[in-house]
């Protein structure tokens, strides 16, 4: 008897884990396209998309390296819009982006790479990355992010 009762009551939990786990899942695919568009939206300067992703107010850290920009308005007036300004051939992808959804917040590391053109030369970069995002108003939106990165050699 209480074999069954216990077989009984695992396979209960299972089943009530199952919309939980394909939530998680359809939550994680999202982020994943949702990020896979954000370097899409960087490569083709799309600011007004990218805007419309960033959460608003200066609480959104975006930190490259040791630099750190608060807000979508700082980042994207004082470091990204001058960057991508510079960059002529600029390629921008993110790789094996992998992320962990806690409810309404999600944790994210991923790979990038960068190709550009500058007056400099040409550059070949590789890096890495964490994004944290938060369901507002039930869409993802990035409220920090942390990207490290070094020249391919």
């Amino acid at each position: 008897m209480n074999f069954t009762r216990t077989v009984s009551s695992a396979f209960l939990m299972i089943l009530l884990s199952v919309p939980t786990a394909n939530a998680q899942s359809d939550d994680a695919q999202a982020i994943k396209d949702l990020l896979e568009a954000v370097a899409a939206y960087m490569q083709a300067g799309d600011m007004a998309s990218l805007g419309k992703i960033y959460a608003p107010g200066r609480g959104v850290h975006i930190i490259e390296g040791s630099g750190v920009n608060h807000g979508w308005e700082d980042y994207r007036d004082n470091h990204l819009g001058p960057e991508l300004d510079a960059f002529k051939n600029f390629t921008y992808k993110y790789l094996a982006i992998e992320p962990v959804v806690k409810g309404e917040f999600a944790f994210v590391a991923l790979r990038y790479e960068l190709t550009a053109d500058t007056d400099s030369g040409h550059i070949e970069m590789e890096g890495r990355g964490t994004t944290v995002l938060e369901k507002m108003d039930g869409m993802w939106r990035i409220v920090h992010t942390h990207t490290s990165g070094r020249r391919r050699n």
